[in-house]
């Protein structure tokens, strides 16, 4: 029985497509990590500081502020360092992490150029209040988090990378053994149409898995070793990609990224689930394939689009997006959302239960065909 799970994971593994996508994302990712802190420029002390040195130059200087991030703090880190800002002529970054934070975060510098420093001030008025209410209730712990705040986004979309190269890798499992004409004689065999179609499934889990860990583990080792672990104890309401002041997340970015890291696990099983039953409905790859990425793309259709419009009426409309956040192309990000706890393990039990489904719809169908 594991020599069929072996020779189907064999054959997964050895689609050049797959290991083509992913060396080109890895190594763009590297290159772009590689860059970015080769550029990465500081101002401390009326001195400008280029790559590494830059880098830990400002840990060293927020090591000085982390802690509770309250109004005092914000007053205290702009009457030392004044406001963020960019030098298009020297394309430079006028400031260290601290002060391009809460210019980032509490001024109008996104309404501004970005380069006139005597254009930006703090925010005012009830957009003003919103962020000092905030900080006064539970002040976040404030770290040095420029390096996480860059991982979250490029992990999520290496993730989703990923899913489309799985969906190539795929999408044949059954389809192709119709098309070449040897599924009814693999059905003939001793296992052929019980434990020998379990396994072809399991060898699908298997890879998925297998790889979304392994990705995941190499984008947080080159991280590491860029920026170390400073700032993964500062408090996940302060990363900008991955996290909704009003919706659950855990407490600290390092949770944060492990329950991230959790989901897209999930994220891959259930995508390899829903892959082999659309698989075992069609009778040849490109038609499983087309199928295949319109399902995994179809909820961002229905959530940035057909959602808004509530052409369902608004319960079922409700109904209907909690189906689709919990399919593989959301369920990640769903601390982005304003979801509470309890609605982010009903999403789990829709995917568990989406997953299972595709599972039993694709063994029936493939042993029955």
């Amino acid at each position: 029985m594991w020599k069929i799970w072996k020779e189907e994971f064999y054959k997964i593994a050895s689609r050049r497509t797959v290991w083509l996508g992913l060396f080109l994302l890895l190594a763009f990712v590297s290159f772009r990590l590689y860059s970015e802190c080769n550029t990465y420029t500081a101002v401390i002390g009326g001195k400008v500081l280029r790559g590494w040195e830059a880098i830990r130059k400002d840990q060293e200087l927020t090591r000085l502020y982390a802690g509770d991030l309250t109004l005092d703090k914000i007053s205290q880190i702009y009457e030392e360092y004044g406001f963020f800002y960019y030098d298009m002529d020297d394309k430079t970054r006028m400031g260290n992490f601290c002060n391009q934070f809460i210019t980032m975060r509490f001024t109008n510098y996104m309404q501004t150029d970005g380069n006139a420093p005597e254009d930006i001030h703090f925010l005012e008025g009830r957009e003003w209040e919103g962020h000092a209410a905030r900080l006064k209730d539970s002040p976040p712990r404030f770290d040095y988090i420029y390096g996480w705040d860059d991982f979250s986004e490029m992990y999520i979309t290496c993730l989703i990378v990923v899913f489309i190269l799985l969906i190539i890798g795929l999408a044949p499992i059954f389809a192709e053994e119709y098309q070449l004409k040897t599924a009814d004689i693999l059905r003939t065999t001793r296992r052929g149409k019980k434990s020998g179609i379990w396994m072809k499934i399991l060898a699908a889990i298997s890879f998925s898995a297998i790889l979304t860990c392994g990705v995941s583990a190499y984008l947080a080792g080159i991280y590491l070793t860029a920026y170390g672990t400073q700032g993964l104890d500062a408090s996940a309401i302060l990363l900008t990609n991955l996290t909704s002041y009003y919706g659950y997340c855990p407490e600290t970015i390092l949770m944060t990224f492990i329950m991230i890291a959790l989901l897209g696990l999930i994220s891959s099983v259930l995508l390899a689930a829903l892959v082999s039953c659309i698989s075992a409905l069609c009778k040849s790859p490109f038609p499983a394939l087309v199928i295949s990425l319109a399902g995994f793309l179809a909820p961002v259709l229905w959530v940035k689009i057909l959602a808004p419009m509530q052409i369902l009426g608004a319960t079922l409309t409700r109904m209907v997006s909690h189906f689709m956040v919990s399919m593989p192309v959301y369920l990640p990000v769903s601390t982005g959302f304003a979801f509470s706890k309890e609605q982010i393990v009903l999403h789990l039990y829709i995917a568990l239960t989406a997953g299972t489904c595709g599972i039993l719809l694709g063994y029936r169908r493939y042993r029955n065909a």
